[in-house]
């Protein structure tokens, strides 16, 4: 089974919603969705709008909550990684963060087992891009709420929606043909590091 996990680099980034988007955007079949899997499963299931079935499948979406070293290594035994930020400065700041520290460890890592992308979460703002965003999804007023995703999704902006329809074809070209880190990255992201936690990003 290969498993795409969503890692949120700040409180807020939009990565449940990214993830609930992924699956409903997903465009085969019930009998074709990926499994789903959170450290929250009330909250996913609730911003999804309604329960999905386990799906025996080679597939699995992640919503694993805020990002730590130990969690991007457990996604990596398993698939690919996306660190999720939101568009603006502050999100800037944590991939500039994320990003130098996976560099520092290897650099094979960012890329071909870790993708970025960004969430406009926090407005209509410029949409500039940032060098390692691998996906933005724009603002959408109707994302904004924390509703239910499936009762809009009809009423959902047309970049929006073409926006996803991008976003699966990254997926499927590239994310999820991911194979397992090879075990000399692992080796370098388990480093013990420096300090307490130089991967937090503060709030």
């Amino acid at each position: 089974m290969t498993t795409l996990t969503f890692l949120g680099l700040t409180g807020g980034a939009g990565t449940t919603t990214l993830a609930a988007m992924t699956l409903l955007a997903h465009p085969g079949s019930e009998r074709t969705l990926p499994e789903l899997a959170s450290h929250d499963p009330s909250t996913l299931e609730q911003r999804i709008g309604r329960s999905f079935p386990s799906v025996i499948g080679d597939r699995l979406i992640t919503d694993a909550g805020r990002f730590t070293a130990q969690k991007l290594r457990s996604a990596l035994h398993d698939g690919h990684a996306v660190l999720v930020a939101p568009v603006g400065a502050r999100g800037d700041l944590a991939i500039d963060n994320a990003t130098a520290r996976l560099n520092q460890c290897d650099r094979r890592v960012l890329g071909p087992h870790v993708s970025v992308a960004r969430v406009a979460v926090n407005g209509p703002v410029r949409m500039s891009r940032h060098e390692n965003d691998s996906f933005v999804l724009p603002y959408d007023r109707l994302l904004a709420h924390g509703t239910p995703v499936n009762h809009m999704w009809h009423r959902l902006g047309r970049r929006t929606t073409d926006g996803m329809t991008r976003w699966h074809q990254i997926l499927e070209d590239h994310l999820w043909r991911t194979q397992a880190a090879e075990p000399a990255v692992l080796a370098q992201l388990q480093t013990p590091d420096p300090d307490p936690d130089p991967w937090a990003q503060q709030g």
